[in-house]
């Protein structure tokens, strides 16, 4: 899905896999003006965002979880990007003659330094009187904000990959981020390890945790990734302070609250009435709409983990869905042939 998020703000990549400096030198280029591009804690996520997203900049650690960041400068480099080091290395014993003057700010961060160094790196940032062009996020829930919502939220927000996997919310944990998908999908568990189901499925129509909108800061259960993508991440603090002085975002985002419980109710109702092979049915043919594709990357494991079923239950569900020629269906993925049929097999 298209991306576009124009606030004539030069766009700053982070590179660093101290996530507590990450957060400050985000807070550092937003309070600049600047816009975060995103935040990247290895090598091969920062080439993902390199060669995805549109960049203007960039601030990089040398060293990358023990894996120089070498490979993204000379990548920045093709792309005509410039960038700068800030690294608690010293450039005359690790940098390549190639990078030696590159502009090397030191651990730790002087605010003053990296302002400085990103004006003679980017140019100035727009000044505040400027009246911004409306970003548009291919989330639908940021994307039904109004225009000023959008452009006060967009500074606030930084797009992250998603891998297949990533544990974003633990039970009993205070939730650090709310994400808004562009592509992907995350499933929300309630249960333990060993007895949870998914109580909701979210893509590019949704958001996690909409409860701290009300002040439930703490995890219920856990947020996994469930198909790699990307999305916009905000720190939740940071949303309820803007929340709090904004009447029309309160609103909008206490909407999906309410859209959340809905969706809670009819998952639990329908789960409780249904069969397997019709939750099965159900739960492909939401996938495949959030998704926009009919490909899905889904191992039988998975979804049995999903629906808090056997996975020999998954197998047998796959195999009537497949005699049916509703899907096609391997050991790591399941292609959805008829969304209609698969859509009148579920109402029933």
């Amino acid at each position: 899905m298209p991306l576009v998020i124009d606030l004539q703000r030069p766009r700053i990549l982070i590179a660093e896999d101290n996530y507590l400096i990450a957060e400050e030198v985000g807070e550092l280029v937003r309070g600049c003006g600047y816009a975060v591009a995103g935040a990247a804690p290895s090598l091969e996520s920062g080439m993902a965002l390199i060669a995805k997203d549109a960049v203007d900049g960039a601030v990089l650690d040398i060293d990358l979880a023990g894996t120089p960041s070498f490979p993204m400068c000379r990548a920045l480099s093709a792309r005509g990007v410039p960038f700068l080091f800030l690294s608690g290395y010293s450039p005359n014993t690790v940098v390549p003659e190639e990078f030696r003057k590159t502009i090397h700010l030191s651990k730790p961060l002087a605010p003053a330094a990296l302002e400085s160094a990103l004006r003679n790196l980017v140019g100035w940032a727009p000044a505040s009187g400027e009246k911004p062009v409306e970003p548009t996020f291919a989330n639908a829930v940021l994307d039904s904000l109004n225009s000023v919502a959008k452009v006060a939220l967009a500074a606030s927000l930084e797009r992250v990959q998603l891998r297949h996997g990533d544990v974003l919310d633990v039970p009993g944990r205070a939730v650090d981020h709310i994400y808004f998908p562009i592509e992907g999908l995350i499933s929300m568990f309630a249960g333990t390890a060993a007895t949870r189901i998914e109580v909701a499925s979210i893509g590019c129509d949704g958001m996690t945790a909409p409860g701290v909108l009300l002040g439930d800061t703490v995890s219920p259960g856990h947020t996994m990734v469930q198909v790699s993508g990307s999305a916009w991440r905000i720190r939740t603090r940071t949303l309820q302070r803007l929340a709090e002085g904004d009447a029309s975002l309160r609103r909008h985002f206490l909407h999906q609250v309410s859209v959340a419980l809905r969706q809670l109710a009819d998952t639990a109702s329908y789960s409780g009435r249904a069969t397997i092979v019709e939750r099965l049915a159900r739960w492909l043919l939401q996938a495949t709409y959030r998704l926009g594709n009919r490909r899905l990357g889904l191992t039988h494991d998975v979804l049995a983990d999903i629906l808090g079923v056997r996975r020999p239950s998954i197998t047998t569900g796959l195999q009537a869905l497949e005699g049916r020629h509703l899907i096609r269906s391997t050991r790591r993925a399941i292609v959805v042939l008829d969304p209609a049929g698969l859509a009148e097999l579920a109402r029933r």
